[in-house]
């Protein structure tokens, strides 16, 4: 069977069309790839960086801390943002194990969804992401019946049709503007979760995590405003109360896991209270392509 997303997809190398044959894809200049056997589809740009992408403890915890539910109300936000009635796909660069782009999904049956990630580790979990509610059959290579994970860098050209995405999901991730707008259908929608100021402070402050910038909001809205239009957005803040095993997984999946020490860290956790009452803040908006 094909992969579910087929029709979106373009060759990295040419931009042409690409064809399926059993496990492997390929343009009609010759470019061919063969799907990874772990069921994501390797369709690296000349010149891609793929060595920042997460790492295997990285996305174990992701993994665990996002199954936890405590980001629900972000998963479902996002999912509603990103309603549209365009056609196309839905498509997350950046997309990790696949949890939002599977709450989008979830939200629009009608949909296949398309998730690109710099991380082996990652796409290994997002090809097997189970979308809700859904019960059709899997594909081969162990791919969801409506998601197909792509290795994908986001600052290249995305290996995508122009305007065969009818929304695009960007979560807490830096974003190519132009290739989203290249990408997204003209009716289409981009949805945006950004921290804001404020979120995760309790951990910030006590755990020397990264902190967000109190700028980043407007730096977003520059960044987007020559090429899209914001048409609503929504502020999340809402408490969770935190055991220290899944402060351990939500700090683990972030950036500040690369720059921690652990047992400095390890110490100022046993510090906090468990569990710990911790402040999640975002906004989430829905940008329209301009005219």
């Amino acid at each position: 069977m094909s992969l579910p997303a087929l029709d979106a997809l373009a060759c990295p190398n040419c931009g042409g069309a690409l064809a399926q044959n059993d496990r492997r894809l390929s343009c009609p200049d010759g470019h061919s790839f063969d799907l990874a056997k772990q069921g994501y589809a390797p369709l690296l740009a000349p010149g891609s960086n793929a060595t920042t992408g997460d790492t295997a403890d990285q996305v174990a915890a992701r993994e665990d801390f996002l199954s936890s539910g405590a980001y629900d109300p972000l998963l479902a936000a996002v999912a509603a943002a990103s309603r549209t009635d365009a056609p196309g796909a839905v498509v997350e660069p950046g997309c990790g194990t696949g949890h939002y782009l599977a709450a989008a999904l979830a939200a629009d049956p009608s949909r296949v969804g398309v998730g690109l990630d710099t991380s082996k580790y990652a796409l290994r979990r997002c090809a097997r992401r189970e979308v809700p509610g859904d019960d059709g059959p899997r594909l081969a290579a162990g791919t969801q019946g409506r998601l197909t994970a792509v290795l994908a860098d986001a600052w290249r050209r995305m290996p995508l049709r122009e305007g065969a995405a009818a929304a695009v999901l960007n979560v807490f991730a830096p974003r190519n503007a132009d290739e989203i707008a290249r990408i997204l259908h003209p009716e289409g929608v981009l949805a945006v979760l950004t921290p804001r100021h404020d979120h995760l402070r309790e951990l910030v402050d006590a755990l020397d995590l990264l902190s967000v910038d109190p700028e980043k909001p407007q730096r977003t809205a520059d960044q987007l405003g020559t090429l899209f239009e914001a048409e609503r957005t929504d502020e999340l803040r809402y408490a969770m109360e935190l055991a220290h095993d899944k402060v351990r997984l939500l700090v683990g999946m972030g950036p500040s896991a690369r720059h921690l020490d652990a047992d400095a860290f390890a110490a100022a956790l046993a510090a906090l209270p468990d569990p710990v009452t911790v402040t999640v803040s975002a906004t989430v908006t829905a940008w329209r392509r301009r005219a």
